[in-house]
């Protein structure tokens, strides 16, 4: 009969295919173990079922695929998500536009998140304010498992399917979006692990601003007098963005940096 594996077996077969944090991160959640007990009892015996998911697992990171998939689960702004193939995977420069839109809100404010996915964003934003938070998304899926999402966290969204703005008849204080901003061309649609994640999540047109633009340019008949629109866009396209927000006659333009430092959401009031 075959020996059965240990965890320090686990743990060190990770290690010679990926990054020690990865590794450790990935035998842990497969293992269903404290990071801690990696080292605390690494030659416990594991389950033959530990051991296969654990080898499962390995091979789909080693194959370029997103843990948050491999998981189901993506932490964001402090919220664990439930994840899946059909959204984008919620990224850390996205807290950015969380950060800027709290500073706009207030309990009286009625909010629109355009493109949801996962719901990160209006989730994020109905964790800290009393605001109305709405959120739309073209896809029923994404519909669904914002829906699923806000019921497992207990926060309040009211969730629909729109195209932008084609079911949306009301207005708003705030409006916020990141949308589909990658261009056709840009390699990084077929690198860095986004082959995996959802194409109308990622790309933005030939030049990557196809979504951007109609966001921008429809958004005033949607927003109140004084209210705000943000959008999140990509690491080269703040001349541009600020360009649509002008022709659209947004004022207070203003560009901000994510945890990186790279110019990352752009927003604008409606006079």
């Amino acid at each position: 009969m075959r020996q059965a594996k240990t965890i320090y077996d686990c743990l060190f077969e990770a290690r010679r295919k990926l990054s020690s944090h990865d590794a450790e991160i990935l035998t842990a959640t497969a293992l269903g173990l404290d990071k801690s007990a990696l080292y605390a009892f690494p030659e416990q015996p594991v389950s033959n079922k530990a051991a296969k998911r654990h080898e499962d697992w390995l091979a789909r990171r080693m194959n370029g695929e997103p843990f948050a998939y491999i998981r189901g689960e993506k932490e964001f702004w402090g919220l664990d998500l439930i994840i899946n193939p059909g959204v984008l995977v919620p990224r850390p420069e996205t807290e950015t536009l969380i950060e800027c839109a709290l500073s706009l809100i207030d309990k009286e404010s009625e909010v629109l998140d355009l493109g949801t996915g996962s719901g990160a964003i209006a989730l994020a934003l109905a964790q800290e304010t009393k605001a109305t938070i709405t959120a739309v998304d073209i896809q029923p899926e994404c519909v669904d498992l914002c829906t699923l999402n806000a019921d497992r966290l207990g926060l309040h969204v009211t969730v629909s399917l729109s195209d932008w703005f084609t079911d949306i008849s009301s207005s708003f204080d705030l409006i916020v979006s990141n949308p589909p901003y990658i261009a056709t061309n840009d390699p990084h649609l077929t690198n860095d692990g986004l082959a995996f994640e959802p194409l109308v999540a990622l790309h933005g047109g030939m030049d990557g601003l196809e979504s951007i633009q109609t966001i921008v340019k429809e958004s005033p008949a949607y927003l109140r007098s004084g209210g705000h629109l943000l959008i999140e866009h990509g690491y080269d396209q703040r001349e541009q963005v600020t360009s649509l927000f002008e022709a659209s006659g947004f004022t207070t333009i203003e560009n901000t940096p994510d945890i990186s430092g790279t110019l990352r959401v752009c927003s604008g009031t409606k006079p």
